[in-house]
């Protein structure tokens, strides 16, 4: 049986639309039946912001004011959903008389149901306004438009679509995968390579978007990490996050972006790699909450167990899936904790919830005294401050004599060799070593460069590092350890008075003794002169090499002994010579020359004895000469 001419018409017009979508698929199995099928994908121009509320709330069940109230809405932007359906059949008196019959479906279903029957209408109204002639392509192409809107959802009032958090996964998942094929289907640059590579071999960062192959990511991110650069895991891009920050006072504190650890995954890093990035930035913000609370013993030292930083469980990819969900789109892209060193003060526990369990040791602790666990019920005192062990106190002490404190932190900072502008490694604040100024991080060597401030051209002091000493050229150290310097000089200037004190009291102690001998025995005899001492002409000789303990020479009077606190009385029976006198054992004091003869004959045989020693015979005199009586023999 041959076509009508109605029949040619639908058929063509069919045939023309899969000339021109070649997705469409038409069915041929009834030859009396016009219809076809189309997926038309739905990728808004704009991201739609969708928010997922409880399955109760989204299918108008009835459930208590709390089960609401305790549900928190989540809202996602996604930039591509699952594809709506279009379903045409084209009637026999179509299109003279009635217009085409389409039927619109998703799967899962997230377009509303008031806004699908609405472009279900937008069919026969499309028929009218164009004079009930074909108009197939027109609305495929108005559902395009429609979708590139994005239905004009985020336009009913609530500025976004909200659907069941049922549906959470499944779009989310279709969104991924969707980004993923287009971004693979392309060629792209690697921004630290600068060589073009497909994009099965790149990734681009979820924040930001900057593009590189995942070697290069992997080789740098490895390197950072097993380095301990927890700072350094963001995007290599130099101006990424260039303006974001926050303004304190005068100033703004620059909030670097990480990468979270789900993307390290991604790119394709060692999960032993991400586990150790994530328990480091545990670690930081433990050292970094002043409410920590350490193990008490020495060898030990770990962090008390705390629901606010649990520990990482040993399913990382499960981890860090919660730590995302619960952080939002941004996952760890907020900043740091920040750490308020204005408040010092830290208040005690409850006594009802003083029980400390060291994550690392077990052990079980008082966080007031710090002793082990007493019970509930036991009182207790903070532990006194002045009780360190001498390890605590050698690392205090080296940390205040070698390092400065930052000028945001407030941690201590050492520096090893270099110019004094420093950077943070805790937090990439810039500051001056010498004086402890936060520095512009734009310019920051202006700071040195100003006449009239005390770090006027000492940007090169202490280049060989901080041994402890002040700066040797120009001033000493202010700010943070202006303090210190001040406290050091001062103890150096006591140090120095009370020397200066002390060998003036000596010198008049020694003249008070010397006028008090004097006024004893006012004539008492001066010491014989002797012009060339004995000896020290043995000493010119080179038969002695230094002079006998006591005996110093004076230029004018000869060699003199140190002064005897016993001095001999005018019989020559003084103290001294009774200590000589016992230690001999003698019992009767032996005769002793007089002092001009005594003279006479020392000066006599010392002129000998020169004269001998000038003709290199000294080896032939005999001391005994002197004399049988040695006692009387003394130097004065």
């Amino acid at each position: 049986m041959a076509a009508s001419p109605e029949d040619e018409e639908r058929r063509e017009e069919l045939e023309s639309l899969a000339a021109i979508f070649p997705e469409l698929i038409v069915d041929t199995s009834d030859p009396e039946v016009f219809s076809a099928c189309i997926e038309l994908a739905v990728s808004p121009s704009a991201p739609l912001l969708i928010r997922f509320q409880p399955s109760f709330e989204a299918q108008g069940g009835s459930q208590p004011a709390t089960a609401r109230k305790a549900v928190v809405e989540h809202d996602l932007h996604l930039s591509h959903l699952p594809p709506i359906t279009l379903q045409v059949k084209l009637p026999r008196d179509y299109p003279v008389s009635s217009p085409p019959e389409v039927r619109l479906s998703t799967h899962p279903i997230w377009l509303p149901q008031e806004k699908k029957d609405d472009l279900e209408k937008a069919a026969a109204v499309l028929w009218e306004d164009y004079g009930r002639c074909q108009i197939l392509f027109s609305y495929i192409d108005h559902l395009q438009q429609a979708a590139e809107r994005g239905f004009d959802l985020a336009d009913d009032g609530n500025g976004c679509l909200s659907l069941s958090s049922a549906l959470e996964d499944g779009l989310v998942s279709y969104n991924s995968q969707k980004r993923r094929e287009i971004f693979e289907a392309g060629t792209y640059d690697c921004g630290v390579c600068l060589d073009p590579k497909k994009g099965t071999m790149c990734y681009q960062m979820k924040h930001c978007g900057h593009i590189y192959c995942r070697q290069c990511l992997q080789d740098f991110y490895n390197n950072a990490i097993t380095e301990g650069d927890i700072s350094g895991v963001r995007c290599m891009h130099p101006e990424c996050d260039k303006d974001s920050g926050a303004t304190e006072g005068r100033r703004t504190i620059k909030k670097e972006r990480l990468v979270h650890p789900s993307e390290l995954l991604d790119m394709g890093i060692d999960e032993a790699v991400v586990r150790r990035f994530v328990e480091m930035k545990r670690k930081k913000r433990l050292e970094a909450d002043k409410s920590t609370v350490y193990c008490p013993r020495t060898w030990c030292q770990g962090a008390a167990k705390s629901a606010k930083y649990p520990p990482i469980p040993a399913d990382l990819r499960a981890y860090v899936a919660e730590e995302m969900v619960s952080d939002g789109e941004q996952g760890d892209n907020a900043a740091e904790p920040h750490v308020d060193n204005k408040s010092n003060s830290r208040i005690p526990p409850n006594p009802s919830d003083r029980l400390a369990v060291c994550e690392k040791c077990s052990f079980a602790f008082c966080q007031v005294c710090y002793m082990g666990w007493h019970g509930p019920f036991a009182r207790c005192f903070p532990r006194d401050p002045n009780e360190l062990s001498a390890e605590e106190k050698a690392s205090y002490e080296y940390i205040r004599l070698h390092t400065s404190p930052c000028a945001y932190c407030n941690v201590p900072v050492q520096k090893t060799m270099g110019c004094n502008h420093m950077r943070c490694f805790q937090c990439n604040t810039h500051f001056c070593y010498l004086c402890g100024a936060w520095l512009e991080p734009a310019n920051p060597y202006q700071h040195f460069n100003k006449e009239g401030t005390p770090c006027f051209q000492r940007l090169w002091e202490l280049e060989e590092g901080d041994d402890g000493q002040a700066p040797r050229d120009g001033g000493g150290f202010a700010g943070g350890r202006g303090w210190e310097q001040l406290a050091i000089e001062v103890a150096r200037a006591a140090d120095e008075a009370e020397d200066a004190a002390a060998a003036a009291a000596l010198q008049a102690q020694e003249e008070e003794e010397d006028r008090d001998v004097e006024h004893l025995f006012p004539n008492a005899p001066d010491p014989p002169h002797i012009e060339v001492p004995l000896q020290v002409a043995m000493a010119q000789v080179q038969l002695v090499r230094e002079l006998p303990p006591g005996v110093e020479v004076n230029a004018r009077r000869g060699p003199r002994r140190a002064r005897n606190p016993f001095p001999a009385m005018p019989n020559g029976n003084g103290a001294a010579q009774r200590v000589r006198e016992h230690e001999r054992g003698a019992r009767r004091r032996p005769a002793v020359a007089r002092p001009d003869e005594l003279e006479n004959r020392q000066q006599a045989e010392l002129q000998r004895f020169l004269e001998m020693a000038q003709r290199d015979e000294e080896d032939g005199w005999d001391s005994d000469e002197l004399g049988d009586n040695d006692e009387g023999f003394m130097i004065r």
